[in-house]
C-alpha cells in the first residue's frame, strides 16, 4: 500500500510538472522531492496510526474437526499433524473393550434363541392339537345341540312315543 501512495505522488508530480509547464531546476526538484516526501510520511502515519489492531487476533485456516462415528477410551494416537489424510486412514484407535463386551452378549442372546426354537416348536405343536381338539369337540357339542332341539321342540314324550298337548 505504501508503494501504491508514493508511485500516485510521482505520477501526479510528474503531471504538474508537465501540465503547467514548470521548469526544471535545483529549486523544484527538492521542493517536490521534499514536499512528497512530507506528504507520503504523513498519509503512512495517518494509515498505520488508524489502522485496526488487536493481541487478540486470530487467523483464519480450513479445518475440519475429526470426530470418530462411536464414543470411548483412546488407545493410541497416529503421529500425523499437520499432514494430508486420505479416506480410510486410521488417525486414533479406541478400546475395544466394551464394543467387544456387547458382541458377546448378543452373541450370547443369540444362542439362546436359537436353543428356544425347538421348545417354540414343541409349544406350537402342541397348540395346533389342541385347536384340533377343541374343533372336534366344539362340531360334537354342536350336533348334539341341534338333536335336543331338534326333540324339544317335537313334543314327543321319549319314554313313550306319544305325542303331548
Amino acid at each position: 500500500m505504501d508503494l501504491l501512495i508514493i508511485l500516485t505522488y510521482v505520477a501526479i508530480a510528474w503531471s504538474i510538472f508537465k501540465i503547467f509547464k514548470i521548469p526544471v531546476n535545483k529549486w523544484t526538484v527538492p521542493t517536490a522531492a521534499l514536499g512528497g516526501v512530507f506528504i507520503v510520511s504523513a498519509l503512512i502515519l495517518l494509515m498505520n496510526y488508524n489502522h485496526p489492531y488487536t493481541f487478540l487476533a486470530q487467523k483464519a485456516v480450513i479445518s475440519i474437526p475429526i470426530t470418530p462415528q462411536v464414543t470411548g477410551v483412546v488407545n493410541s494416537v497416529t503421529d500425523k499433524a499437520n499432514q494430508r489424510v486420505k479416506k480410510g486412514e486410521v488417525l486414533f484407535t479406541i478400546d475395544p473393550a466394551r464394543y467387544q463386551a456387547r458382541v458377546d452378549r448378543l452373541q450370547a442372546d443369540l444362542v439362546t434363541a436359537l436353543h428356544s426354537i425347538n421348545t417354540l416348536k414343541a409349544q406350537l405343536s402342541e397348540a395346533q392339537a389342541n385347536t384340533t381338539r377343541v374343533s372336534a369337540e366344539r362340531d360334537r357339542l354342536y350336533k348334539d345341540y341341534q338333536r335336543y332341539l331338534k326333540g324339544s321342540q317335537a313334543r314327543v314324550n321319549p319314554f313313550l312315543g306319544k305325542r303331548h298337548r
